[in-house]
């Protein structure tokens, strides 16, 4: 039975956790983001949560947390900063380079002062802050409980509504933000098992100019290509969210005395988003979803092109499925003596269960965008160099995978192979016994990659040739508690 003092350690811990609920993403491949405190960053997650008293096994590696053996509290910060820049050149359906915009102040858009350049890109990108919070409780010799608020997923793409490619991307977010709860027990002095379950919830924010003109020139409804391309605006904003839970699982096993094996399974997780969407959107574009007398047969230019599907300028219901992909991991750490420890880790993530986005409203699909992503493995090594008694050093180097395919990779997750190479250092505060200070650098290389893809006819038919060269850099600032 759980005492009066953990009683109250543990609604300590929920105050604190749930003080950490407005986030933001640091993205990894895909729209995945790392789980880890600042020590763990300091390793580029290099053995994962199996580090002696790391509080992220409340959520990475619940087995974990058998072995931990006071109650510890962490509270993580991240800054992340992420560069994406874009060369190469945008075409319409009928193949003619597209220029940049110019829009007024109304919405409308005055032809006179476009500009064209052939040769410009576009630069996009984000900052934000992530805060991540861990909570373990040992309950007696053989049983330890956990909390933990993370953001397994997220990810963001900012680009200029009037660039070239608005027409493939503006706004991109998503984000889940998670609250845990696990359970783990000593099976024996060397072999842990534990498990937990996760309520999260999901957001989503897309938008991108829809060139209404050139999707009905490629449409099954009129396909005569008789309309020009690039006129106007009419940019569609989507927003949706969802509640889902899931469960996850780990072991560890002590083969010695110096380490530790560990493996985590994360299930994946159904995850059907709904909310709004609507067009934001010059008096023409209005116009063609809205005035029915244009061909007199009863129907706007967007139901002659597409039957049976309407748009509403105004806003309508919109839902997506966006599952949130299963990922596997095995953990390696071995201490060599009392100031080296090493950690090696191999994570797999189901990301070919991601096949497209697609929107619905009403019944009616209103877009469907392939991606066919493929699963992808991150490799890391990393560990601590105890300098001092009250300070640690750290150093790692990661490899991940990107999930994306050449053939379906668009300015939204403009999505490479990276590195991470990161450096981290503690500090014990013996003025506080039990507080330790925590900093981590983490920087991305992000490999330079194509971006060859065409817009589905729903959205205009366009296609864009370049490539895109990303970087991102994270810090990442923790204060843990032993109590």
């Amino acid at each position: 039975m759980i005492s009066k003092k953990q009683q109250a350690q543990t609604l300590l811990g929920l105050a604190i956790l749930g003080g950490l609920m407005t986030t933001a993403p640091v993205q990894a491949g895909g729209f995945s983001t790392p789980t880890y405190g600042a020590p763990g960053w300091g390793r580029a997650f290099g053995g994962g949560s199996l580090f002696k008293n790391d509080p992220s096994s409340a959520y990475n590696n619940p087995a974990a947390m058998a072995f931990v053996d006071q109650s510890v509290v962490q509270q993580t910060v991240d800054y992340a900063r992420v560069k994406i820049k874009y060369s190469g050149q945008a075409y319409d359906y009928t193949g003619n380079p597209v220029s940049n915009t110019a829009v007024l102040p109304d919405g409308s858009f005055d032809p006179s002062t476009a500009t064209l350049n052939n040769n410009d890109g576009g630069q996009g990108g984000f900052t934000a802050w992530l805060p991540t919070g861990f909570l373990v409780i040992p309950i007696g010799d053989r049983f330890a409980f956990g909390l933990s608020q993370v953001v397994p997923q997220g990810m963001r793409t900012t680009w200029n509504e009037n660039s070239k490619f608005r027409d493939f991307a503006v706004d991109t977010k998503i984000e889940t933000v998670g609250l845990t709860g696990s359970l783990s027990f000593k099976v024996r002095d060397d072999f842990s098992i534990g498990g937990g379950l996760i309520v999260q919830r999901s957001q989503g924010f897309v938008s991108q100019n829809v060139d209404l003109f050139s999707a009905a020139s490629v449409s099954p409804g009129l396909g005569n290509g008789a309309f020009p391309a690039g006129v106007g605006t009419a940019l569609m904003r989507v927003k949706v969210d969802n509640i889902s839970t899931g469960w996850f699982t780990g072991v560890v096993w002590k083969p010695t005395d110096r380490d530790s094996l560990g493996l985590n399974y994360h299930a994946k997780i159904k995850n059907k988003m709904t909310g709004k969407y609507s067009v934001r959107a010059d008096a023409l574009n209005n116009g063609l979803m809205t005035d029915d007398t244009i061909f007199g047969n009863g129907k706007t230019l967007v139901e002659t092109a597409y039957p049976g599907l309407k748009l509403y300028p105004n806003g309508a219901h919109a839902s997506t499925q966006l599952d949130i992909p299963a990922t596997a991991a095995l953990d390696w750490v071995h201490q060599f003596n009392d100031r080296w420890t090493l950690g090696v880790s191999a994570m797999w993530t189901q990301w070919s269960s991601f096949k497209d986005l697609t929107l619905k409203s009403q019944g009616s699909t209103i877009v469907a965008i392939p991606y066919n992503y493929k699963d992808a493995w991150m490799y890391s090594v990393g560990g601590d160099f105890k300098a001092t008694d009250e300070l640690t050093l750290r150093a790692g180097v990661a490899y991940d995978q990107t999930p994306t395919r050449n053939s379906t990779r668009d300015p939204r997750i403009p999505d490479g192979d990276r590195y991470f190479l990161s450096l981290g250092a503690g500090y014990d505060i013996k003025a506080v016994p039990g507080l330790t200070l925590d900093a981590a650098y983490s920087h991305q290389f992000v490999e330079k990659v194509n971006i060859k893809t065409q817009n589905v006819d729903r959205l205009g038919g366009g296609r864009l040739d370049g490539s895109a060269e990303s970087s991102g850099d994270i810090v990442s600032l923790s204060a843990t508690y032993k109590f």
